[in-house]
């Protein structure tokens, strides 16, 4: 009885033992991996039907096509419009790289799921504004804006926000718009003021694609600045766009719609009926990552020189937006008299509410921006630039545009542009007059005034 229990206390001894002699024997005692497989990048295949890029997934710097300028792209963010700010951040980057500034005006109170980034709704911090707060906040935007984007905006635009961006337009503003037709959107409410028309529907080819017959390949683009250096590019969800203008990129002959069959072209970029409305029926190419396959990025920089080349002018209506400040940027003040100073002042403290510098000068420099304060008495100084507004102030007032005006408690503003540079003239009949003269220049009563873009009469 005693061995039997002997041997079974032994037992585990001995199975310890055998698996240290098992282990010892069969186990190396490391392991070692095999060498990486060193595959030069141009040998890595390209997904089924996308050519191998030899350069890799697009250019390895975003230079401007021209020296940074200052100026502004506002984006709307006032339509409860469907994206997210992260989808655009591409562009926005871009744009800033060329020295504007990237703004947008409203919020945006989406969110987005699903393998097609199909809206959602969510709760909004803020209610939305009403129709005339969303007018008259896109109105004070817009005067100091160059260029303008609109992107899947889903409220329709009204016919007063309409005719405030076609005014942009014709001041030479830039205007971008983006559509997609997988998000809901109301983009032609605004895009038919200019001729365009962005269609319901969507691009397949089955043919040749990027892994997904909606993700096509357009190679064929209209010459221009826009398409220069872009020879490839992928479009995940793209529609066509029926314009006025000349189309911009080009689907190929595999290329179908899935509503306009046997459409002879379909273009998924073109020109509204001006180029200073750039039409584009795809937001995925901007969206990271795909913003860096083949020549997206290519074609999203030449969109961002196109935004920030903006020849966009300013009248009377947009003080103070027209003066910028910069290296050689600033305001020179000058008084018809020193009399004046405290309205000097007062509108220098003004203008630095809107962060432009400004100085008060005894002479004018005529490569700098100016603003001329005086009295009826000091016209003779401003003589120049009265004239050229058919402007004249003797023993009444009188301009093309209103009746004559006793002198008595008005005021007369006239702003001239053509030296390449904003020249202001405030006269009025008395020092006080003057002073409420440049109060409602800061506080835009002076827009009930203008008699024209350059001319307004406070009576």
């Amino acid at each position: 009885m005693l061995l039997r229990l002997g041997i079974f206390a032994l037992l585990p001894v001995f199975a310890a033992a055998s698996f240290a002699g098992a282990f010892l024997f069969f186990y190396p005692g490391r392991y070692d991996p095999p060498p990486a497989a060193d595959v030069p990048f141009h040998q890595i295949p390209a997904p089924v039907g996308v050519p191998a890029n030899p350069s890799g997934p697009g250019p390895s710097s975003d230079e401007p096509a021209a020296p940074p300028r200052q100026g502004l792209l506002l984006i709307d963010g006032l339509h409860n419009n469907a994206f997210l700010k992260s989808e655009i951040i591409s562009l926005i980057s871009k744009t800033a790289d060329r020295g504007y500034d990237v703004e947008f005006v409203g919020d945006l109170g989406g969110a987005f799921t699903g393998a097609e980034a199909e809206l959602t709704a969510v709760a909004e911090l803020t209610a939305p504004p009403d129709p005339q707060t969303r007018l008259l906040l896109l109105e004070q935007k817009l005067r100091r804006a160059d260029s303008f984007a609109v992107i899947l905006p889903q409220d329709p635009y009204s016919e007063a926000e309409s005719a405030l961006v076609r005014r942009f337009v014709n001041k030479g503003g830039k205007l971008l718009l983006v559509s997609d037709p997988s998000r809901p959107q109301r983009i032609n409410t605004l895009a038919q003021r200019f001729g365009l028309d962005f269609q319901p529907d969507y691009l397949y080819n089955t043919v040749e694609n990027d892994l997904n017959f909606r993700h096509i390949l357009i190679r064929d683009f209209q010459p221009g600045r826009l398409t220069a250096g872009v020879e490839t590019v992928t479009l995940y969800m793209a529609g066509s766009i029926r314009s006025p203008g000349p189309g911009l990129a080009f689907a190929d002959a595999n290329t179908r719609s899935s509503l306009l069959e046997g459409a002879a072209e379909l273009w998924p970029m073109a020109w509204g009926n001006s180029r200073n409305v750039l039409a584009i029926a795809d937001l995925t190419f901007m969206v990271p990552p795909q913003d860096a396959l083949l020549d997206n990025g290519k074609l999203l920089s030449n969109i961002a020189d196109y935004l920030t080349n903006s020849e966009r002018v300013f009248d009377l209506s947009d003080f103070p937006h027209f003066y910028q400040n910069g290296a050689d940027g600033g305001v020179d003040i000058l008084l018809g008299r020193p009399s004046l100073l405290n309205t000097g002042l007062q509108l220098k403290n003004g203008l630095s509410s809107y962060r432009l510098d400004s100085r008060i000068s005894a002479a004018e420099n005529l490569s700098r921006d100016t603003v001329f304060l005086g009295l009826y008495d000091d016209a003779p100084q401003v003589s120049q630039y009265l004239q050229a507004a058919g402007v004249r102030v003797d023993d009444t007032l009188g301009t093309l545009f209103a009746p004559e005006l006793d002198l008595t408690g008005t005021a007369i503003i006239v702003l001239d542009r053509s030296q390449s540079r904003y020249a202001l003239t405030v006269l009025a009949d008395t020092p006080e007059t003057l002073s409420n003269a440049v109060i409602s220049l800061f506080s835009g009563e002076f827009r009930g005034n203008l008699v024209s873009d350059f001319v307004g009469v406070r009576k």
